[in-house]
């Protein structure tokens, strides 16, 4: 076929020299191969470590690729291990400097591009990748088609309206009231700095008949609060600039228009007095900075005012339940979003209602993890029938995801079981016991989570009682809780194999208050949890001089016979 614009362009040739071009290629093939030359002698050269908290048995300090790319596990296909070839890969910490120095470089350019965690809007605002995401797509109510390009071994995929209409049920059977709070998300009332500015919330099409559907449950009521928010950013500012939550002025509307809705039941006494203490400053970066992965000086703190309620807000025999997620957690609970203790929404609720509350509130768990955790009580069926209300707030991305955007963001929607055994016994003493692991969930990347910090639930068969008394369920199994990875760094128990048998030292988990509000990955439809007093460590302790000078002079060597090859290539 000939070129129909001959003759309107002259035809241009560029000629390089001999030289040039071999210097290029020499270039070329030193920047792609040496990054991953050094990793493979820095990885090598570390030799193994052992941790005096682990077992005594040695743990590779470094995942080598050029070694593990042909270890394939006996059982495991060739497809499977290519795939998490290449998800550890991703993970391996080698490529944080190259990639965090990149994200810096595209957050200062006039692109002002975020990654696949969080968005850069409009005079610095950031938006959760997420959150966006829940504002299209197919939603909560017509089922993706299959496609070729979807995964067919992907795991089953619950609707949110099932799992919620199943609950609703099981509160209904047992007398309690449930009362859904959708929390509006950030482009939802600030869409004007990612976009378009508009005249109303911006919200996903089937929001509307989502809630509808919900509202005809029997003994169940949603409060939306997305016009309330609407109204209320007129006078002040409804989300903060570099997080994905919401500012105190929008918890504390919350918390009035929930406590209104329940101090109207004739049922509701007042019979606590809590008194509001003086307002405070507190500052932080914002979940959102973090998420970029970029280091200090791009943003500044971000400061707000709370106000701390002071008196016992929470009571586990409260006829008022509170299940939440961070949106929960913020200014009330600071592991992991480090904006202070003692004034978030269960302390305001408590302070309107003039009752505490029996609180639950899971970061990134209150789709499965927070109603998990409430059937997982011992004598849960006895203590629902105490109860009157259910309050459960939940953000409404997690409502509003696609199957394809909730698979990908871990939110999942799960029945739960409530329990019928006696109520658990304060102050069970420890256990040591020698277990093998049996199951265990899939942890995800430390890099594409919303949270930094992650636990997860494994199933152990208790082999033998070494120390203590414990007594396992059906067929000798327990649920031990593990940290996954903390401040995004893998943690040794991560790497916990099925087959392994360890020995623990084990307490009940609900003794551990600071962890009840993390990310946990539960999959286990046991009752009793238990906490691992052993502390294995990270996956990646500090490299030592030596392994880097190893690794450098390799490289340099490298480097060398390379450039030979090249010199030589080029006079043949």
């Amino acid at each position: 076929m000939k070129n129909p614009y001959k003759g309107l362009h002259d035809d241009v040739e560029i000629r390089i020299g001999k030289s040039t071009a071999w210097t290029c290629i020499f270039l070329f093939l030193l920047i792609i191969t040496l990054p991953p030359v050094y990793r493979n002698i820095l990885a090598i050269s570390k030799g193994f470590v052992t941790s005096e908290n682990s077992n005594p048995a040695a743990i590779p300090s470094g995942w080598v690729p050029v070694k593990e790319l042909f270890n394939i596990q006996t059982g495991k296909g060739i497809v499977q291990h290519l795939k998490d070839f290449e998800d550890n890969l991703e993970e391996a910490p080698f490529t944080d400097p190259p990639r965090r120095l990149i994200q810096r470089a595209l957050v200062n350019s006039p692109l002002r591009e975020g990654n696949r965690k969080t968005r850069i809007g409009k005079e610095g605002w950031l938006y959760l990748q997420t959150a966006l995401d829940a504002l299209t797509g197919y939603g909560p109510i017509k089922a993706e088609p299959d496609s070729v390009a979807k995964d067919p071994s992907r795991k089953p995929w619950r609707a949110p309206l099932e799992a919620i209409r199943t609950f609703a049920g099981q509160l209904n059977e047992l007398g309690v009231e449930l009362i859904l709070v959708p929390i509006p998300v950030k482009p939802m009332i600030y869409p004007e700095y990612i976009g378009e500015a508009t005249t109303s919330p911006l919200t996903h099409p089937d929001a509307a008949t989502f809630y509808e559907k919900i509202s005809t449950l029997p003994n169940v009521e949603v409060i939306d609060l997305s016009d309330a928010f609407w109204k209320l950013k007129d006078s002040t500012r409804v989300f903060l600039k570099q997080d994905t939550h919401w500012t105190p002025a929008a918890m504390e509307l919350a918390a009035e228009t929930i406590s209104k809705h329940i101090a109207a039941k004739p049922w509701h006494q007042p019979d606590h007095d809590f008194n509001p203490a003086d307002r405070q400053t507190r500052q932080s970066l914002g979940d959102l900075v973090e998420k970029l992965d970029i280091g200090p000086g791009i943003f500044t703190l971000e400061s707000v005012e709370v106000t701390p309620v002071t008196g016992k807000t929470r009571d586990q025999n409260s006829p008022i339940i509170l299940l939440g997620d961070s949106f929960t957690n913020i200014y009330s609970d600071a592991i992991g979003l480090d904006w202070g203790t003692g004034a978030g929404l269960a302390e305001h609720l408590a302070l309107r209602l003039g009752t505490p509350l029996d609180v639950i509130a899971i970061n990134g768990g209150a789709a499965t993890g927070v109603r998990q955790a409430l059937a997982q009580r011992k004598g849960s069926m006895s203590m629902m029938k105490k109860k009157k209300v259910l309050v459960w707030t939940i953000a409404a991305r997690d409502l509003m995801l696609s199957e394809s955007g909730a698979q990908s963001a871990g939110v999942k929607w799960q029945d739960v079981q409530f329990n019928n055994e006696p109520a658990s016994i304060e102050g069970q003493d420890r256990a040591k016991i020698r277990a093998t692991l049996i199951t265990k969930p899939e942890l995800p990347d430390p890099k594409s989570t919303t949270y930094s910090t992650l636990l997860y639930a494994a199933e152990y068969r208790v082999d033998s009682v070494i120390e203590g008394s414990l007594e396992p369920e059906d067929e000798g199994k327990i649920a031990v809780i593990h940290y996954a990875f903390r401040n995004r760094i893998p943690q040794q128990s991560s790497a916990f194999q099925i087959g392994e048998q360890r020995e623990f030292e084990l307490i009940p988990f609900d003794s551990k208050k600071e962890l009840q509000s993390l990310e946990t990955r539960n999959e286990s439809d046991l009752f009793d949890l238990y906490w691992d007093l052993t502390k294995p460590g990270p996956m990646n302790p500090k490299i030592s001089s030596k392994p880097s000078i190893f690794a450098g002079l390799g490289c340099f060597l490298f480097t060398l016979i390379l450039g030979a090859g090249v010199v030589r290539a080029a006079r043949q």
